[in-house]
């Protein structure tokens, strides 16, 4: 069961995406967080940050934002700004492992 509710997201998110479109990107985080960082602390106010970003970094995917314009001739470019949420969810991560998808096994070569 997630951490962290649809309002959660949309309070760091200006987002139009209806609360199933948010449940589900809850759920994708829920399950990232819980393989890659829940096994390496018991801080469930932590891993509940970390999750309602990841949520947001999953849910710009959808609902991608003009990132500029330009003048006389319509230019829009979109973007996903995805990246600012991403960011986020690292630095709030407090095992490190977020960013380690590491499966417990290392490969050598000689």
């Amino acid at each position: 069961m997630p951490r962290i509710v649809p309002h959660d997201v949309s309070e760091i998110l200006e987002t139009e995406l209806d609360v199933g479109d948010l449940s589900a990107f809850i759920e994708d985080a829920h399950i990232v967080v819980n393989r890659r960082c829940k096994p390496f602390t018991d801080d469930e106010s932590a891993l509940a940050d970390v999750e309602t970003y990841l949520a947001a970094h999953i849910a710009t995917a959808k609902e991608p934002r003009v990132s500029s314009t330009s003048g006389a001739v319509t230019k829009v470019t979109l973007d996903t700004d995805a990246d600012r949420y991403w960011n986020r969810a690292l630095l709030l991560d407090p095992t490190g492992r977020l960013n380690s998808p590491q499966r417990g096994y290392s490969v050598y070569s000689t």
